[in-house]
């Protein structure tokens, strides 16, 4: 291999290296950021579906108690909204936020409720508290 052909080779190779470590820190900072805390990760999205498709399909039924429904394997609760609506969370999520209510709504659930979805629906801890957060004590 003559000087030039060989300085030419070595451009090319060492252009291409540069390359691909510059292809290979975008690919683990996009895995990084997108895999590192799992936002929208295809669970959530998966899981937002399921709230989303039970809200479409269910949003002028209307509603005075609460209502359980397991889809896949989420179990799922609609309660009356203060509006007048129906508001949907999932109990059991297994992809990050780790709460899920559709739509944004205010709600007020009694000690008695509270009670029937621990027993029922089984909600994970941070589900859970925030249902407590909504509890009213009778006066």
């Amino acid at each position: 291999m003559n000087r030039a052909c060989g300085s030419w080779y070595l451009t090319v190779v060492g252009t291409m290296m540069v390359a691909l470590a510059a292809a290979g820190g975008w690919v683990l900072h996009s895995w990084s950021i997108g895999m590192g805390d799992r936002r929208e990760s295809f669970g959530e999205k998966h899981e937002w579906g399921m709230l989303q498709g039970l809200e479409g399909d269910h949003r002028s039924s209307p509603i005075s108690n609460l209502e359980f429904t397991n889809v896949q394997d989420r179990t799922i609760i609609c309660l009356p909204a203060l509006s007048g609506g129906r508001i949907w969370i999932m109990l059991n999520p297994q992809s990050p936020p780790y709460y899920k209510q559709m739509p944004q709504g205010q709600y007020v659930l009694s000690k008695a409720q509270l009670d029937q979805i621990a027993r029922q629906g089984n909600p994970t801890s941070t589900v859970e508290a925030c249902l407590a957060s909504h509890v009213r004590l009778s006066q």
